[in-house]
């Protein structure tokens, strides 16, 4: 028996305005991505919910960002940041956690994420209204899908 098990994957990308994204692997146990994302864009808040939760580890390759995350266990959904460069090394985000991050300057950002992605399981939410005044920025750039989720409330408000 071969103990390396070579992995027939081809990498798949898509491009928009706002940069690229990379699946480099994936299978049920796990996804690897890389991206690349032009100053001023947001990516996120996005989790995966039950039975597909993912904890992600997360790196930023060159560049630089401010990560967002919300516990989606607190019910005033309170908004964490930090910055984050190549010197920060790897992050764990937690799946309790809704992700996401701003890029301040053109930024090539990984992750692996524990467990496949599964598009019925996912939810985003907006924040971008909040954005401005929490990252002391002028310019938010979203993909239509992050413009078209639903804004982030407390738990249990509309």
């Amino acid at each position: 028996m071969d103990p390396f098990v070579r992995l027939d994957q081809t990498t798949r990308r898509r491009e928009d305005d706002r940069g690229w994204l990379e699946v480099i692997y994936e299978s049920e146990a796990m996804v690897l991505k890389r991206s690349f994302s032009k100053a001023g864009v947001f990516r996120g808040l996005h989790v995966q919910r039950a039975p597909s939760e993912q904890t992600k580890v997360i790196r930023v390759v060159s560049g630089a960002i401010v990560d967002v995350v919300v516990s989606m266990d607190d019910p005033a959904r309170a908004l964490h940041t930090t910055r984050l460069t190549p010197e920060d090394g790897w992050v764990r985000i937690g799946a309790e956690y809704a992700h996401g991050f701003y890029a301040l300057q053109d930024t090539v950002f990984e992750y692996v994420c524990d467990g496949g992605y599964d598009e019925a399981s996912e939810q985003a939410f907006s924040i971008a209204d909040r954005l401005p005044a929490l990252l002391g920025v002028d310019t938010v750039i979203l993909s239509d899908k992050d413009r078209a989720a639903p804004p982030l409330t407390a738990a249990g408000t509309e």
